[in-house]
């Protein structure tokens, strides 16, 4: 999904976090479907439709805050989320015209984004995963970790993220991070489980 409702999704996922006083049904209000609205704009009006779809739910979020929100409302997010979405919707401010002049190269490269970096996707997950079985492995033990490895192979849980055409460069980059890290790798049992079933 484009950045900029990653930037409106996250401050609404602190707007939310704060205690409501009133139904979610108000404040989902503020999130209507999109219809229309591409989300990621390749040209001057999708942006034009963005924005006013942008406006309108920071203007509907800042409108709930007396009735819906108590003392820990995030006003500082909201007012960083307001500023960014007329920096970037403001015709003629220096990230309009960038957006403006480039969207159409970034809509290609967003839509075709895990053909590019599926391999950092494939590591980021890896990387959680080592830290997890680490954990485990240094306060629970080998057993349990042996079941955790057992549990997530099972599941498949590192298959949408590690596909096997990635398995020779992924175990390259682990090898390259465990010289330097000087720590265990455990991922590497559950990636070797999981691509020892795609070949």
């Amino acid at each position: 999904m484009w950045g900029l409702l990653l930037v409106i999704f996250g401050v609404w996922n602190g707007v939310s976090a704060a205690y409501v006083k009133c139904s979610g049904e108000s404040i989902h209000q503020c999130f209507p479907g999109r219809g229309d609205v591409d989300e990621i704009p390749g040209n001057a009006e999708e942006l034009r439709q963005l924005c006013s779809y942008l406006r309108n739910t920071v203007s509907c979020l800042e409108s709930l805050k007396d009735d819906c929100f108590f003392d820990n409302y995030d006003q500082k997010g909201m007012d960083l989320l307001d500023d960014f979405v007329r920096s970037v919707c403001e015709e003629g401010s220096r990230l309009h015209t960038e957006i403006a002049n480039n969207m159409a190269c970034l809509k290609e490269v967003i839509r075709h984004d895990g053909e590019f970096c599926g391999s950092v996707d494939c590591l980021y997950t890896a990387l959680k995963v080592n830290c997890f079985l680490a954990q485990v492995s240094n306060t629970c033990g080998n057993e349990a970790k042996d079941a955790a490895i057992e549990v997530m192979d099972r599941t498949g849980f590192l298959r949408d993220d590690c596909p096997a055409s990635l398995h020779v460069e992924i175990e390259e980059i682990l090898e390259i991070l465990v010289t330097e890290m000087q720590e265990d790798i455990y991922v590497n049992d559950v990636l070797n489980l999981l691509f020892s079933g795609f070949f």
